[in-house]
């Protein structure tokens, strides 16, 4: 079974600042003189306050495992890049780059708002713009693991898994504490079958957050390739029973029942499973329903 993850980048966030707009490809020299901007030193990168998610692991360095309803209920945090991320997410695009025009004289010399101008490219489908951004990031710190990451993103989005492994294998020996790096290695290995190397990743994540349906899924999942399935069915079921009729998690669960021996429990969790849209995911629902028997 090839099990599908998310991709995942790490954004940043500061505080807040009204400017005139400006866009950000379009600078001139005498914009610079406008304000003092702040330095890398002045700007977190990690997100201070965000609502309670299903899979909040991460919560503090990404908002792209947020589910869309609950991104819908993130409000404006009146931190600039922060707003500047969710709106990305939500793909309201025009609003995000008017933003980080408006912030461009506060956080020019920070690579984290290059990074996250570079992330909206990335959401948008704009891979050329979104690395020209990440290398502006990188220009202002060389080794900053964000920008680092989120370009092994943008491979992975391309179908170049192995640049992309590069990429998250360099984020991660610069930096064994950034989270999400490690995430995004482990989802490669797994990707390829490698879960002997992806578990123990996984495992340390989840260890930190028990109950992150995500990682939840993710060691399960792992469990399940190395066939053992009693155990890979004890970290699916302990995800949210409302969870199930996502098709990445319930086809997983569904399959392990089979597997176990539970063939009617295994149906009625199928029947449950919402149809998928997703190329690879509908694949998977084919594969899954032909193991089951047939069904729905």
């Amino acid at each position: 079974m090839k099990y599908i993850l998310p991709f995942i980048f790490i954004t940043a966030c500061s505080t807040v600042s009204q400017k005139p707009s400006m866009n950000p490809e379009k600078v001139r020299n005498e914009d610079f003189k406008k304000e003092k901007p702040l330095t890398n030193s002045q700007v977190t990168d990690f997100y201070k306050s965000v609502s309670k998610s299903l899979s909040p692991a991460l919560q503090d360095e990404t908002v792209d495992r947020y589910h869309k309803s609950e991104l819908s209920e993130i409000k404006p945090a009146g931190d600039p890049l922060l707003d500047i991320s969710i709106m990305c997410s939500k793909g309201d695009f025009s609003d995000a780059f008017r933003l980080a025009s408006d912030q461009f004289n506060r956080y020019q010399k920070t690579a984290a708002y290059w990074n996250q101008i570079a992330n909206c490219h990335l959401n948008a489908g704009s891979h050329r713009k979104a690395l020209l951004f990440y290398n502006k990031a990188l220009e202002v710190e060389p080794n900053y693991i964000p920008s680092l990451n989120n370009i092994g993103v943008m491979y992975s989005r391309q179908g170049q898994d192995q640049k992309a492994l590069v990429a998250f294998e360099r984020a991660n020996k610069l930096s064994k504490f950034s989270k999400t790096p490690r995430y995004n290695l482990a989802r490669i290995y797994l990707t390829y079958g490698l879960a002997e190397a992806a578990l123990p990743i996984f495992q340390s994540l989840l260890s930190a957050s028990p109950q992150d349906a995500g990682l939840l899924n993710a060691v399960g999942s792992a469990h399940f390739m190395l066939s053992d399935y009693q155990k890979a069915l004890s970290y699916f079921k302990n995800i949210p029973q409302n969870e199930w009729t996502r098709p990445e998690v319930g086809l997983n669960l569904a399959l392990t029942l089979q597997k176990t021996g539970n063939q009617s429990e295994a149906k009625k969790v199928f029947d449950l499973i919402d149809t998928p849209k997703d190329g690879h995911l509908k694949k998977y629902y084919t594969t899954v329903k032909a193991h089951l028997g047939g069904s729905k």
